[in-house]
This record gives C-alpha cells, structure tokens and sequence, in this order.
C-alpha cells in the first residue's frame, strides 16, 4: 500500500497541484487500489480500505471544526489500541489557534471542570502537557507539538516513520502553505484518527493525508499494547 501510494508524486501526468476533480480523484483511487465513493458535490468524497486487517476511511466534505476553512480531510483507522492511550500530534499553527481557547477552559471562574462541549482536541490541551524526548528531531519540534497524557505511550507511536512522514509533507514548493494549514494526527478510544484543512485541493494533498492516516495506523497496531479484553475473572461481581 504504501510503495503504491508513494509512486504518485513521481508517475507522468500526476496532478501536483491546483484543484483536482472528483474523476481525477477516483482514477487515482481506482490505480491504488483504495475504495471510494464519490459525491454528487466536487470536492466532496470517501476512500477507503484496510490497514493490518483494519478498517480506515478518510472522508473529503464540510468542515466539523471552526479553525478549518472550505473544504475538511477527516480520517479514522481502527487500530485496536489500549482506549486508555492518548497522544496528540498537531502543528504549531494549530496549536497556536487553540492554545487560547483551552487557556479559557482551565481559567474561567465560572468553570469548575473542562467544558465537555469543547472539541476533544482543546480539552486535551487544558488537561495534558506537551511532550518532548532524547532523539525527537529539532525540525519536527520546530513544526509540531506532541501532547499526551504518557510520555511512554508518545514515544512508541510518534516514532521515526511517523516523524518522517509528519516531515515529508512540508517538503517541497508548497512547504510555507503547509506548515500553515491546520493538520493533527490523534490517538483515542483505540483508533487512529487525523484532521486536515484541504488548503491546496490537490491529488498531492490527498495522498500525503492518506499516507499520513496508515502510517499512524500501522505504528500504533506495532507499537502500541492491544486493546486488552476481559475474561471472566476480570468481570465486575455483583
């Protein structure tokens, strides 16, 4: 999958940029090998498929968060993960924007808990600290913030594949746009799931978030504990 996905930024004729139609999209799609389901609006459509066994979906439409403008990538991997691990990657601009909406949630005098009504994102950083570690590259700590609630659990996710590819997608001629444009890669309730502004609309755009998404997936189905599952002693007596 990922070799397959790695080949579009080199083969003849691949759109680099600009915007792409919903066509172009599900050819490129179909030459992956990655199911979609187009919508009748341009801009607007699913992929699909599985990773590890895995189901993933990465979805193109309207925006469900206000700090994404026009179009919004939002994708889900099933990773069968520990539900207790929570770890955040965003970029710093994102991080910035939201920075003082969770200043707020933790200060308000009014408040005696974080609003559960904030997006999970914003309470996250009212709640956990941004983390750091020995061997983290200075160029990923320049464009990007890792915040978790165990530095153990973000050390084995956020490793050096996840890293690299974090990194990739600000290499090349639309590096400045893109180290603007809103991206976060999240960790919860034992799946993997990412958030993106479609700032570029390009096939690029698209492949680099699909890359993004299964990267993390598959890090954390490697990396991380599975999702532990109870047996008849561990069930609770009455």
């Amino acid at each position: 999958m990922f070799d397959r996905l790695r080949k579009v930024f080199s083969a003849p004729g691949a759109p680099g940029g600009g915007p792409v139609t919903n066509k172009e999209v599900a050819r490129w799609a179909a030459a992956q090998q990655i199911a979609i389901v187009p919508h009748a609006t341009e801009g607007h459509f699913d992929l699909g498929g599985d990773v590890g066994g895995q189901a993933w979906r990465l979805e193109s439409g309207a925006p469900t968060r206000e700090y994404v403008r026009g179009l919004e990538l939002r994708g889900r991997a099933d990773v069968g993960a520990d539900p207790d691990a929570a770890v955040m990657v965003l970029n710093r601009c994102l991080l910035e924007a939201l920075e003082g909406r969770a200043y707020s949630a933790i200060t308000d005098t009014l408040q005696t808990s974080v609003d559960a009504s904030l997006p999970e994102e914003v309470r996250w950083l009212a709640m956990y600290e941004e983390m750091a570690w020995p061997g983290l590259p200075a160029s990923f700590r320049q464009h990007f913030a890792v915040v978790a609630e165990r530095i153990e659990v973000a050390q084995r996710w956020v490793h050096a594949p996840v890293v690299s590819q974090l990194l990739n997608f600000l290499e090349g001629e639309r590096s400045a746009v893109r180290a603007q444009t809103p991206l976060l890669l999240m960790l919860a309730h034992g799946r993997v799931f990412l958030r993106m502004e479609r700032a570029e609309r390009s096939l690029d755009e698209i492949a680099h978030a699909t890359q993004m998404l299964l990267m993390a997936a598959q890090a954390a189905m490697q990396n991380l504990p599975p999702m532990s599952v109870a047996g008849p002693d561990d069930l609770p007596h009455a």
